[in-house]
């Protein structure tokens, strides 16, 4: 939503929130190793992990909070919405090398994509996985910069 305001924006609908919730928490889940590990690390349910997947139910906040848990980006779908997203506070430092490896690995990845000449949904969709865990690799070099400045 870029170059909307928040008094411009409309309110998602319902149904817009619980496909973006479940997409979050479906990701939370993968990194868990499944519904009953999430479950269990939020201390929940795994019908009510099962619930919220299937758009039957929009999970209590108690469980969107504890999904952060397992998958801090478990909400980034569902605060898009409103043109927000969710940054950790302080992110881990990265091992120097291996983020040059995997910012590498990922700039590979986007020109092999590219050689039949376009990022197709799919494409964005494994670009997005890869690009997810790297980007708090990079905001530990920018918070460890501003750090030095201060």
């Amino acid at each position: 939503m870029p170059g909307s305001t928040a008094a411009s924006m409309r309110a998602p609908s319902k149904a817009q929130v619980q496909d973006a919730i479940g997409a979050g928490l479906a990701r939370a889940v993968r990194t868990a190793g499944g519904q009953g590990s999430l479950a269990d690390r939020i201390e929940t349910s795994p019908d009510t992990i099962r619930r919220a997947l299937s758009g039957e139910t929009t999970p209590q906040p108690h469980v969107l909070i504890g999904s952060l848990i397992a998958e801090p980006t478990a909400l980034n779908e569902a605060l898009a919405l409103v043109g927000l997203t969710a940054t950790p506070l302080r992110a881990e430092p990265a091992n120097d090398m291996t983020l040059l490896s995997r910012l590498t690995g990922a700039g590979a990845d986007v020109a092999q994509m590219l050689l039949d000449g376009l990022l197709c949904h799919r494409d964005q969709a494994a670009l997005a996985e890869r690009f997810r865990a790297l980007i708090p690799m990079m905001q530990a070099v920018v918070d460890a910069a501003d750090r030095r400045a201060a």
